[in-house]
């Protein structure tokens, strides 16, 4: 006889981790938005010729602070978020570690900012997975 476990959902947390992400993600998006070259510079990063891959990021994560406002108004309607956000941090760390090895392997230097990034990342992808309620049916 087994004895499944159900899936829950703790709907303050998922609230709490909404609220967190609307201003950390609405002032990182506007500031990789509006000073792409700046930004990316002071943490060790040349962008090279053109800006606009590091503005669409920018958009990217002010897109989320701003979906994060309706996960806060309405967490269960919007868990698909923290399984985007769980996908997409993953991810992200995979190719950034991948990358930040290859160059370690080439004999070139990586910046610092690659492994911070890369496990502040790893951190709330980690978060992201353990909030999202696996294995609930519609």
């Amino acid at each position: 006889m087994t004895n499944p476990i159900k899936p829950s959902f703790d709907e303050d947390k998922v609230r709490k981790a909404f609220k967190v992400s609307v201003p950390s993600a609405l002032l990182l998006g506007l500031v990789m938005m509006c000073w792409p070259t700046e930004f990316w510079r002071l943490i060790g990063i040349e962008l090279g010729a053109t800006p606009l891959p590091a503005i669409l990021y920018g958009s990217v994560i002010a897109g989320v602070g701003l979906a994060s406002i309706a996960g806060v108004r309405a967490p269960r309607s919007h868990l698909g978020l923290l399984l985007f956000l769980t996908c997409y941090k993953s991810v992200a760390v995979l190719f950034l570690l991948i990358h930040g090895f290859l160059m370690l392997n080439a004999g070139q230097s990586v910046p610092v900012a690659l492994w911070v990034i890369a496990a502040l990342w790893f951190s709330q992808a980690l978060s992201n997975a353990r909030l999202y309620p696996w294995g609930i049916k519609d």
